[in-house]
């Protein structure tokens, strides 16, 4: 196997030789490496910097090359970061690439290793190729009071909608492959990991949710008692969508309806290679919107009218007296606290 030196953030790795670009192509080689997964790794340096992790155990459970939990060991000052992966020729590599720092390597399963419990984490790591539901009931279970769990999915076209049949079997809901699909499937997975934390006595509290392209990410506060997975089952909710808008109770879900990221936590993170400014801008202004969106495109097809300017309708909608902004989940798409009446008049 070939490999290349790489430089992401202040760190530099060995990856094996890839093309750029997400999809097969990145996961042919015995060890795992995507390039397209940048912004994710980027946004958590990002992430731990601005929720302060000083004093943290961190575990990257899927380590593959180790890039992420090399880049945590080499650019934030944390009290202890470990890797593991199921791969020999993967720990062997990070080995190799960490060899200039101290931190811990296995060669395991992130549940053998929680399993084990040679520490209790404050955050753990939990990156597959795919679902993240199999890896969910130990990180759970065994998450130190208080502490974090970064959850990725790659299995987009379940969570919005195209496989509807496997998402029912994989996260016991019902996605809908509408305008809102991509945020519909951020709320699935974040549903499901609030319903498995319960079965714990664990509430969940997301403190950033988001959707680039190919993934989704959810990083969650996890609290121990009954009353906090109470507190959080009680945002659990179906949703039934008719042609432009969305009403609780139908056929869509169960999803989370609360708040998905923090307005804190946001507010306090910094542009980082590439996550950029204006995406740091998005998740700023919708951090405390509610749920879902309107597309103009949708709109505009609905009054059989050429839809107007996105700017113009959320600068028409704010003089109406009513919050309205972007969101990332769309680029012809926002969010709003004003009703379906006032959105329909300001087109």
């Amino acid at each position: 196997m070939k490999f290349v030196k790489i430089k992401e953030g202040e760190t530099e790795v060995l990856v094996p030789e890839h093309e750029k670009g997400p999809g097969p192509k990145c996961t042919d080689a015995p060890i795992f490496y995507n390039p397209a997964m940048e912004i994710n790794r980027d946004t958590s340096i990002s992430f731990l910097k601005a929720v302060g992790c000083r004093d943290m155990k961190i575990l990257d459970g899927m380590a593959a090359t180790g890039v992420r939990g090399i880049r945590i060991a080499n650019e934030l000052n944390t009290e202890k970061v470990v890797l593991t992966d199921i791969s020999k020729e993967s720990v062997d590599l990070i080995r190799k690439n960490a060899e200039y720092l101290d931190i811990e390597v296995y060669n395991e399963s992130v549940e053998s290793h929680l399993l084990v419990n040679r520490y209790r984490y404050d955050y753990v790591d939990i990156d597959p190729f795919g679902t993240p539901v199999p890896y969910l009931p130990t990180a759970l279970r065994y998450i130190r009071q208080n502490g974090i769990i970064a959850v990725s999915a790659t299995d987009t076209s379940v969570l919005c909608g195209t496989y509807p049949k496997k998402c029912k079997r994989i996260y016991s809901a019902s996605p809908s492959n509408n305008w809102c699909r991509h945020e519909n499937g951020l709320r699935i997975l974040i549903g499901h990991i609030v319903r498995e934390a319960a079965r714990y006595d664990r509430g969940v509290i997301p403190l950033l949710s988001y959707y680039d392209g190919h993934h989704f990410r959810t990083y969650l506060r996890i609290k121990s008692g009954a009353g906090k997975a109470n507190d959080a089952l009680d945002k659990i909710k179906t949703y039934r969508f008719s042609e432009i808008e969305w009403h609780v109770g139908g056929e869509t879900g169960p999803l989370w309806n609360g708040r998905i990221t923090s307005q804190k936590i946001v507010d306090s993170m910094e542009p980082l290679g590439t996550l950029t400014e204006d995406t740091l801008e998005l998740w700023k202004n919708e951090a405390e919107m509610p749920p879902f969106f309107y597309d103009t495109s949708v709109v505009g097809k609905h009054l059989k009218i050429s839809p107007p300017p996105l700017k113009e309708v959320i600068t028409v909608i704010r003089s109406a007296g009513y919050k309205a902004t972007r969101t990332h989940f769309s680029p012809t798409a926002f969010k709003t606290d004003a009703t379906t009446e006032v959105v329909l008049k300001a087109f």
